[in-house]
């Protein structure tokens, strides 16, 4: 028993060892896992106008149907859209302080 100790000693040893010597991480380089970068851009979309069934964003005119950023136009409201990626929707609302105001 004491010699199996002793190689357990030996076998711990070398696994810290092989733990310090890979200490050099880039802690700014590592992506967050809970972090998706589509929910991200669909966050970041900014209605310019919405006029009837159509909605501008990012200088580009959508209907329902469309993909943004792989996110589906499941609606079209006077002032707020319903997007839909995955299973999860998003509402994006149109905000009133914004240059163009169309319904």
């Amino acid at each position: 028993m004491f010699f199996a100790f002793l190689m357990a000693q030996d076998d711990f040893e070398e696994y810290f060892r092989s733990l310090n010597s890979k200490c050099d991480v880039d802690l700014e380089s590592l992506q967050n896992p809970f972090l998706n970068p589509i929910f991200e851009k669909i966050k970041k979309l900014n209605i310019a106008a919405i006029m009837l069934d159509q909605v501008k964003i990012n200088d580009h005119w959508y209907k329902k149907g469309d993909r943004i950023d792989g996110a589906l136009i499941v609606e079209i409201n006077k002032k707020d859209i319903v997007l839909q990626y995955d299973t999860l929707n998003f509402k994006i609302n149109f905000k009133t302080n914004d240059k163009i105001n169309i319904y």
